[in-house]
């Protein structure tokens, strides 16, 4: 071996604490290690993941080797094997930031939120001005419904780089989480002015401009994500849930339709359908989907909701069911643990159509201690109790439900 490449073997060997014990193994390593930089950068992951994987079989101890074994599964979509990964890389490195934000970011990816904050506090002790970390655990607590730290996070981030569009986005989504929909939206307008071609920042503000009942700006929003891209799907979907704000239930139909085809694994849009085709009176038929959504997701409260409603609201016998009815009610509200106001206020109309008024107005009651601002379950609470009258928010503080799952 000559010696300037024994000079740089050690070099490299040193600096991703490799030994040195065995220079030909050294220069091994510094040889896979390479060759997996030059795949990833040429965006052969599969060949960038050979290479690292060969990397830790030669030097078990090196952190940096785990680290980038962990982003290649990270970029494969393999976010439990990068887990694995980067748990080794700080565990042989504790004070390895990029490794913990890493980890943050491959635990949001699986939804686990509480671990995400865990790990990217400690990265954020190592690293305090990191806009990403910031950006990332942000995200994490949105997954929580913390929205509010979730905000004090994404201006940290912005503050940090004013010109990451992401950051404004996920920011639109923790104000959309406070039902500040004002906010969201100029958040997503900064999105959208610092990336004009993004989908899915169109798709957001289409979603904020939806729960204002602006349905005709919201659509022109989901047209212009369709326009930039044609298989984004949940544009399409709250497309949807659109024309079903404007009462264009068969048109709503259709755009489901069309996702379920493309997507038809998905218990949501079973769901939405279902529910469209109850308030066009095919009961049969959104039987049919709600059942199907249940079979897909067992545990998905807005179906169970919904169905609670359709077996409440059907004309007559065999779908008619008043006992199963308030039993597929009262499972929602027991999924969401009570605090979902929603569900209640479907519990609460299941009880009203079964004729249980009293019940029905105590569970409204419910709902509005949990959400006291909406507007329609104040109109609901006129209807059925013309006594009850708190005071009345003002039309600027109206967050309006629409429906429950956009993003």
């Amino acid at each position: 071996m000559k010696v300037r490449h024994i000079i740089f073997a050690a070099a490299i060997a040193c600096a991703l604490n490799v030994s040195l014990a065995d220079i030909s193994s050294a220069r091994e390593f510094e040889d896979s290690f390479r060759a997996g930089l030059y795949a990833e950068d040429a965006g052969n992951y599969d060949d960038a993941l050979k290479h690292f994987s060969r990397t830790v079989e030669l030097e078990p101890r090196s952190a940096t080797a785990w680290a980038k074994l962990g982003e290649i599964h990270l970029r494969k979509g393999d976010s439990r094997a990068a887990i694995q990964d980067l748990l080794r890389a700080v565990k042989l490195d504790p004070a390895y930031a990029a490794a913990y934000s890493r980890l943050g970011y491959a635990y949001n990816a699986v939804d686990e939120f509480d671990k995400a904050t865990e790990v990217l506090t400690v990265a954020l002790k190592l690293d305090p001005h990191s806009a990403t970390c910031f950006n990332s655990r942000g995200f994490a607590l949105n997954g929580k419904q913390r929205f509010e730290d979730a905000i004090k996070d994404f201006d940290q981030a912005i503050r940090l780089n004013p010109n990451n569009a992401n950051f404004y986005n996920n920011r639109g989504f923790a104000h959309n989480g406070q039902r500040d929909f004002d906010k969201a939206i100029e958040d997503f307008n900064q999105a959208i002015r610092l990336e004009q071609n993004n989908a899915m920042y169109y798709n957001n503000r289409g979603v904020a401009l939806m729960r204002k009942n602006d349905f005709d700006k919201a659509m022109e929003d989901f047209d212009s994500a369709i326009r930039l891209n044609s298989q984004h799907w949940a544009a399409y979907h709250n497309r949807g849930m659109a024309h079903s704000g404007k009462g264009r239930h068969d048109k709503a139909v259709e755009e489901f339709s069309k996702v379920i085809e493309a997507n038809p694994n998905s218990p949501v849009l079973y769901k939405d359908r279902g529910t469209a085709y109850m308030k066009l009176g095919d009961y049969e038929a959104a039987k049919k989907d709600l059942d199907k959504a249940l079979e897909q997701d067992k545990n998905l409260a807005a179906a169970y909701a919904a169905m609670g409603l359709l077996l409440a609201q059907a004309p007559g016998p065999p779908l008619r069911d008043p006992v199963k009815a308030l039993q597929f009610a009262e499972r929602a509200v027991k999924l969401t643990g009570g605090t979902g106001p929603d569900m209640l206020q479907i519990l609460a109309e299941v009880q009203y159509a079964l004729k249980r008024p009293a019940d029905a107005i105590a569970t409204l009651k419910s709902a509005l201690s949990l959400d006291p601002v909406n507007k329609e379950y104040h109109q609901l609470m006129a209807k059925w109790n013309g006594s009850y009258s708190p005071s009345s928010p003002s039309r600027d503080q109206q967050p309006t439900r629409v429906f429950e799952t956009l993003w």
